[in-house]
């Protein structure tokens, strides 16, 4: 941890000017603070940043060996530590890997766009059930969302991702086992919540199909055999790699049911989208990155400003999703306490929350604006209108626009008195009313928008997202790319219902009587 650098960033914290004030100081700040890769634009400028403050951490960049770790990442070096793994997701979109690997994935493409049109075109099916959960689950949930908006769609596309009953009820509701292809997602195929899935839509496809059931279940895997032993044919299993971790898979074979909803052209649109911001990523100077601007602005309110969460709004309803993905995508790879040598790191990944706006508006924002310590904020729109419905749109783009800059100018209980002596109020309800009215401003924010939701432009937002989390996860010293910490919650739950269905283990009080409610 550069530790003399930090000390110059608080520095700056401890005098810097407050958000607006820095506009008036600033003169070029919509030049210095703006960037734009494709279809996707981000205002950094709501930031309470100063030029002085980014100076300093684009030198912390430097000090940290980013440029270094980002061309390990390209090369194709096992940057994934403990697991002794590459981290290649972006050969999925057509950059980096060595010639194996491109092979390998230029032949999986191939395969998938065969598959895909195949059953487009085959007129048997009208429904296509999904089955994963975490990052088999989030990622094509988010994207079939969005594609929804701009790309027809000839099926019905379903998920069920909970172990609860209900998932996977609410999932086979009112479909038809003849013309419905069950394909089943898991990079161990041994996930608990998706093999007991798996197994209840194999036996409701069973039930009205009987031998005939296996035509319509796929399964997309990295451990082959495991699919064959639960009775998937080769031929219907499609593959992806110890290299690509599952909430960076969507890229890959995990978006089979995308490429046969919306076809593969607009797959390969969305691959497209985010090879652009590979590339963006990969070779422009640091101080122009998208991603690492985007990353150390985040270290900045993380680490430097104290800041603890981070509230993810799209005002779009079609990215409804976006916050629960970026859940997973930061807080599983960089909610880490130790760095790559096993030290501790001080603070890493603040939490990922968020809802839709306008919604979040009626629920969060009274502490957003008022309550503390507040969040910094990224706000996500979308330019063009998808939905035929131009009035609802320009109301949706200026709540946000507003929001953004409510959070910075606030209100001083001086402008609250103003107001309210000229609307007749006594000093008496002003002494009480006006501090309840007042709003402190100078909260942070970030504003990115799509010029539309095209897969291009999904393509593009989502590689933002996963670079800015490379580059802090570089920052802070971490592996970003194992998960250690959802393993020893589902290795307890495993002994937990061997005991609910009889076998005796010995637990903590309340464990005992939590178990002792469901026996009983």
């Amino acid at each position: 941890m550069p530790t003399e650098r930090y000390a110059k960033l608080e520095a700056i914290a401890a005098k810097a000017a407050g958000i607006s004030e820095l506009f008036k100081l600033e003169p070029g700040r919509m030049d210095e603070f703006v960037l734009r890769e494709g279809p996707l634009r981000a205002d950094f400028s709501k930031q309470a940043i100063s030029a002085e403050a980014k100076e300093q951490l684009f030198h912390l960049a430097a000090d940290c060996q980013l440029e270094h770790w980002r061309k390990k990442f390209f090369d194709g070096d096992k940057i994934n530590t403990t697991e002794d793994r590459a981290v290649l997701h972006p050969a999925l979109r057509g950059v980096g890997g060595d010639k194996a690997v491109q092979k390998q994935v230029k032949d999986m493409r191939a395969k998938l766009r065969g598959f895909a049109e195949k059953i487009r075109n085959g007129g048997k099916y009208k429904s296509i059930l999904h089955i994963g959960i975490g990052g088999s689950d989030l990622g094509p949930r988010l994207i079939a969302d969005a594609l929804a908006a701009s790309t027809d769609n000839p099926f019905e596309l379903r998920f069920a991702e909970n172990v609860d009953g209900a998932s996977i009820n609410d999932a086979l509701g009112g479909l038809d086992p003849k013309t419905t292809l069950v394909i089943v997602v898991s990079k161990s195929f041994s996930t608990q919540e998706t093999r007991m899935n798996a197994e209840s839509a194999r036996d409701w496809l069973s039930d009205k199909l009987g031998k005939k059931a296996g035509a319509n279940f796929i399964a997309v895997t990295a451990n082959r055999a495991g699919a064959e032993e639960f009775g998937v044919a080769s031929d219907q299993i499609f593959d992806f790699w110890d290299w690509v971790g599952g909430r960076y898979s969507v890229w890959s074979a995990v978006g089979l049911s995308l490429q046969i909803a919306f076809g593969s052209d607009a797959f390969d649109e969305f691959l497209d989208g985010a090879a652009a911001m590979d590339k963006h990523f990969r070779d422009t100077p640091l101080d122009q990155n998208l991603p690492v601007m985007m990353a150390m602005t985040g270290i900045w309110n993380r680490n430097v400003l104290g800041y603890t969460s981070v509230a993810v709004i799209p005002y779009a309803r079609r990215l409804r999703k976006l916050s629960a993905f970026l859940q997973q995508l930061e807080m599983e790879s960089n909610g880490k306490s130790k760095t790559r040598d096993g030290k501790d790191t001080g603070l890493t990944c603040p939490i990922m929350w968020g809802d839709e706006g306008t919604n979040g508006q009626h629920a969060f924002f009274q502490w957003l604006h008022q309550g503390t310590p507040g969040a910094p904020v990224d706000f996500v729109a979308v330019l063009k209108d998808h939905e035929s419905r131009p009035e609802h749109h320009k109301a949706l783009l200026a709540n946000c626009f507003a929001q953004s800059e409510a959070l910075m100018i606030g209100k001083p209980e001086y402008a609250v008195r103003e107001e309210m002596s000229e609307a007749g109020y006594s000093d008496t309800d002003m002494d009480v009313l006006a501090p309840q009215k007042t709003f402190p401003g100078n909260r942070p924010s970030t504003t990115i928008t799509l010029d539309e939701l095209s897969p291009s432009a999904l393509g593009h937002l989502i590689a933002l997202y996963e670079h800015k989390v490379f580059v802090q996860g570089v920052i802070w010293g971490v592996n970003s790319f194992d998960q250690w910490g959802v393993e020893l919650g589902k290795i307890l739950a495993k002994t937990i219902l061997k005991e609910i269905d009889g076998e005796a283990a010995e637990h903590d009080p309340s464990t005992e009587a939590l178990i002792g409610l469901v026996k009983d």
